[in-house]
């Protein structure tokens, strides 16, 4: 058995090590390669995969998993997984794990923060280079007594329900089924034209990509968006909400996905940071601990957290 992981071996405790050598032997691949010249792709021996989307430019297509030989599993480390060919590996009996829940709370953590960012005109203060000026745009606002719009009441969503209410907010969600919750559920044109911070958390699929339309953008007003759940322009028209933050109709925050452009190209209140939602120690942590586990079940014929 093959284990090859692209990713720095240093990542990994002692123990982590010493527990994938006990199930075969464990190639790392820490540089960037061309696929079609993966090592891996020369090897006959049954092998598992432990892949970063980074390596793969977020796309394992059927096209290099047919290249693959005596393939077993795919040990994805992410929570998402749309961004492997899941109906080939279906056909071809190629097990995928992903890493459930391991970011949870930095995530929820991180879209609390940039809340906060813009209801004080945090961007607007830095591209002013911190010049006082006690102007109408310049007035911030305070967050008790606020509304806060959650889209998608899974696991992250509650935590940053549970986050804004504790801050004395007043909590509405859409969600696909009501959720037996305190919060109050609500239709999504409510949730765009009366909450003042709206932040989705939906798990993003083919259908849910529509979910957020040109029509909800345009029925916001003077209120805020915040994005952490994956790249905005796969999700909902982000060059609108960019265009109505500038003209100062909203303020909206996001991470920033190799698009060139850094928060200070941009006008009005957009917060734009590159993406460090998930990056804390402690989900490193667990996502190394839950990655190894995973990779070790599938050896064993025992696979966790089984994405299909």
């Amino acid at each position: 058995m093959k284990i090859y992981i692209t990713y720095k071996k240093d990542r990994f405790t002692e123990k982590q090590k010493k527990d994938l050598e006990e199930i075969g032997e464990v190639i790392f691949l820490e540089e960037f390669f061309d696929l079609d010249n993966a090592p891996y792709l020369k090897e006959k021996d049954e092998k598992i995969l432990v892949v970063d989307p980074d390596w793969y430019n977020w796309n394992i297509n059927a096209n290099h998993l047919s290249k693959i030989k005596n393939l077993k599993g795919v040990c994805l480390a992410t929570t998402a997984f749309d961004w492997i060919d899941l109906k080939y590996c279906k056909e071809n009996n190629i097990v995928v794990t992903n890493i459930p829940k391991y970011s949870t709370d930095s995530v929820a953590e991180y879209a609390i923060f940039l809340m906060m960012a813009l209801a004080k005109k945090f961007p607007m203060q830095l591209k002013k280079d911190y010049k006082m000026e006690y102007s109408k745009s310049m007035l911030t606002t305070e967050i008790k007594n606020k509304t806060l719009g959650i889209i998608g009441l899974g696991t992250i969503g509650s935590n940053i329900a549970e986050m804004g209410n504790s801050l004395g907010m007043n909590v509405i969600y859409w969600n696909r089924t009501k959720k037996d919750c305190n919060y109050k559920s609500v239709d999504l044109e409510t949730i765009f034209t009366t909450a003042d911070f709206i932040i989705p958390t939906f798990a993003t699929n083919e259908e849910t990509k529509k979910l957020i339309s040109d029509d909800l953008i345009n029925k916001m007003n003077n209120n805020s968006l915040i994005n952490v759940i994956n790249n905005p322009k796969e999700i909902y028209n982000h060059e609108l909400l960019i265009k109505r933050a500038e003209e100062g109709q909203i303020s909206y925050a996001f991470e920033i996905y190799d698009d060139g452009k850094k928060m200070y190209d941009y006008k009005g209140n957009i917060m734009a940071t590159a993406p460090y939602a998930f990056y804390t120690k402690e989900s490193i942590e667990r996502l190394l601990e839950i990655w190894t586990q995973n990779t070790i079940s599938v050896a064993n014929d025992l696979p966790k957290n089984v994405v299909m």
